[in-house]
């Protein structure tokens, strides 16, 4: 699998998680909870593998990285209000619904602009490229330090409510 078609296909993950996430309601505080707890997951691994291996790959072919770059920094802020506002709070799906229209736009910018841009590395380049991105998806899907990153992520943003 091409590097744009693994990538394209964990923006649709995060992109499910989100629309999931937007559609519960206050009396699914459970629910509420376990979907953001995979998103900020989902988004935690999304990130890494885009900055340790398809961002660096892609900068000679791609004006588009500084852009990237900060989209994620907005989306970073995005998540911090989302993991802050309680789940049962009024604002948390209106909280939910800006940062699914920041990831929707910020995916959208990369599958139609950037992963076009990437093409003039050849099919053989993206296919392993996408075999790299596949198998570190993989290790920090099973990786302890990627839960305790999260929980140490979550601890700091409870810290930062008072």
């Amino acid at each position: 699998m091409k590097a744009d078609d693994v990538l394209t296909a964990h923006h649709d993950v995060l992109r499910g998680l989100l629309r999931d996430l937007a559609g519960t309601t206050d009396a699914q505080a459970d629910r509420r909870e376990e979907l953001r707890e995979e998103f900020l997951r989902q988004i935690e691994i999304h990130a890494q593998i885009e900055d340790e291996i398809f961002y660096p790959a892609v900068p000679d072919v791609s004006p588009l990285l500084s852009l990237a770059h900060a989209e994620h920094r907005q989306i970073d802020d995005q998540v911090a209000t989302v993991l802050r506002t309680p789940v049962d709070h009024p604002q948390f799906v209106a909280e939910v619904r800006m940062l699914e229209a920041t990831v929707r736009h910020h995916t959208m910018e990369e599958e139609q602009r950037m992963f076009p841009q990437s093409h003039a590395l050849g099919d053989a380049r993206l296919e392993e490229l996408g075999r790299q991105l596949q198998d570190r998806q993989r290790e920090l899907a099973r990786s302890g330090g990627m839960r305790l990153l999260i929980r140490l992520k979550r601890a700091t943003l409870r810290l930062t409510r008072a």
